[in-house]
C-alpha cells in the first residue's frame, strides 16, 4: 500500500482553463456587495410589508382567502399556505392544519406552489365552512 503524498502548500496548482466569453458578450460590470445587500434587504422588506397588508385585510374581512387563492397576487406567492389561512378571524393552528390535512397540503407549501387541483379543493373547503 502506498502512502499518499503529503499536501504541499508550496506546490503550484495547475492552471484551470477557462472558456472565453462568447463574441459580443461582455462581462457584467463589477457590483458593490453592500449595494446588493441593501437591495436584497429592501426587496425583503417590501415583501414583508405587502404580506402584512394582505394578512391585515383578511383579518379585517376586507379580503377573502378564496380571492387570494384565485388571483394569487405576487405578494402572496411565496407566503406559506398555513400563514395565509391562519390570518383569518378565529382560525388557529389546529383549524388550519385540520383543513389542510383534508386536501392534503403541507402548511409550509407556498401559495404560488399549489397545483390547480389543490387550489380548487382548498377554495371549496373554505366555502363549505
Amino acid at each position: 500500500m502506498q502512502d499518499a503524498a503529503p499536501y504541499a502548500p508550496d506546490r503550484a496548482r495547475p492552471a484551470v482553463p477557462t472558456m472565453p466569453p462568447p463574441r459580443g458578450a461582455s462581462s457584467p460590470p463589477p457590483t458593490d456587495p453592500d449595494r446588493q445587500r441593501r437591495d436584497a434587504l429592501r426587496r425583503a422588506n417590501e415583501v414583508r410589508i405587502a404580506r402584512a397588508a394582505v394578512k391585515r385585510a383578511i383579518q379585517e374581512g376586507r379580503l377573502a382567502v378564496g380571492d387570494v387563492l384565485r388571483s394569487c397576487p405576487a405578494e402572496a406567492r411565496s407566503m406559506p399556505i398555513g400563514e395565509l389561512l391562519g390570518a383569518q378571524h378565529r382560525w388557529g393552528e389546529a383549524r388550519t392544519l385540520r383543513t389542510l390535512r383534508r386536501i392534503p397540503v403541507s402548511e409550509t407549501k407556498p401559495v404560488g406552489g399549489l397545483t390547480p387541483r389543490q387550489r380548487r379543493a382548498l377554495i371549496e373547503s373554505l366555502a363549505e365552512g
